[in-house]
């Protein structure tokens, strides 16, 4: 693992030369009026929304703003390389393997990190009390997403055997509704989609991100993900509209700021649930699976490196990188010098 903290002298002239630079880029037209934005039903969008609602993507120049949906993860990062989108964010798994396959994605930082956001959730009925009864139930998820990681490291907390684990890729509504009809017994995904398995079905969770809920240490911390969302463009669209990314740079770090302010809360989680014609209530008690902080640093690299242990580990991918050098820090540390802890070393 290589770590390129930023020297105070280097600090320093970034404070004493790189504001003026800031001030000119937040002034500077961005080369494109008009930006689509991939978002999905989920929290982590929630900077995206307000952004949206509040005016802040047409104040920086963007006038018109299109929001896209995809059926999946793989769906929206084509849409990313054909120009459909210019700002995805998805969790930290598909970029990494994406950038290890050579296909030109940059990270231009952290959307929100969520440890204890995705979770394994089984009907009652299944009979899941300790680790071991996994092997006898099958669970639905997206395997190219973080799921499968948090999955795979349950398996090697726990000892178990990977491969005698049964699962089934499906997207979140095809494995609710499966669930539902025990065609399933089982769904690992990020909220809401546990929440309604437990709420709208009889569905328990035995494990979180962060935390196991098995019979025999139930409520016992145990780290199983690395899972963050993450702000990732196509290289190309960067090194073509500089001023562009800059200025979504600054949009996104703004939303930001205005939804981890406690003050702004209900607002905000009024504005979201009305946009999404979701439950206040519910939205209200997810909040907190997360951490709005777009910063890079040690613990970013960390987390992405251990994404790609996994990867390399379930040959996905080989010849690991570094992840800073898919990481674009430039515009991040133009919005505010503290916020990169760890230089990216990805240049346009």
């Amino acid at each position: 693992m290589r770590y390129n903290p930023i020297a105070r002298t280097a600090l320093a002239a970034v404070l004493a030369t790189g504001l003026a630079g800031a001030a000119a880029a937040q002034t500077a037209a961005p080369e494109t009026d008009t930006i689509a934005i991939s978002i999905g039903v989920d929290l982590p969008f929630l900077p995206h929304i307000v952004a949206k609602e509040k005016g802040w993507f047409a104040d920086a120049g963007f006038k018109n703003v299109e929001f896209k949906t995809f059926m999946s993860g793989n769906m929206a990062g084509e849409g990313l390389l054909a120009d459909e989108i210019q700002l995805w964010t998805p969790g930290n798994l598909p970029p990494i393997s994406m950038a290890h396959n050579g296909i030109p994605v940059v990270v231009l930082g952290t959307n929100a990190v969520s440890h204890g956001l995705e979770k394994i959730v089984v009907r009652n009925d299944a009979g899941v009390e300790k680790p071991e009864d996994l092997y006898n139930v099958t669970l639905g998820l997206l395997t190219s997403s973080t799921s499968g990681a948090l999955l795979g490291n349950v398996a090697k907390a726990y000892g178990l055997d990977m491969a005698r684990i049964k699962t089934v890729n499906l997207a979140p509504p095809e494995a609710m509704a499966a669930m539902s009809n025990n065609e399933i017994q089982g769904i690992i995904f990020w909220e809401p989609w546990p929440y309604r398995a437990t709420t709208e079905m009889d569905g328990k969770v035995v494990h979180t991100g962060t935390v196991s809920h098995f019979a025999g240490n139930d409520g016992a911390e145990v780290p199983v993900s690395n899972n963050r969302t993450v702000w990732v463009a196509s290289q190309d669209w960067v090194r073509n509209n500089p001023n562009a990314t800059q200025a979504l740079v600054d949009v996104m770090v703004k939303a930001q700021n205005y939804v981890k302010d406690p003050a702004n809360q209900d607002e905000v989680l009024a504005m979201f649930s009305k946009f999404q014609d979701q439950p206040l209530e519910m939205n209200a008690a997810l909040i907190d699976n997360y951490t709005f902080d777009p910063t890079i640093d040690e613990a970013y690299v960390e987390d992405m490196n251990a994404v790609a242990e996994f990867l390399e580990a379930t040959n996905r991918i080989s010849g690991r990188m570094d992840p800073l050098s898919f990481t674009y820090s430039a515009p991040l540390a133009a919005v505010d010098p503290a916020l990169v802890k760890v230089e990216g070393e990805w240049k346009p």
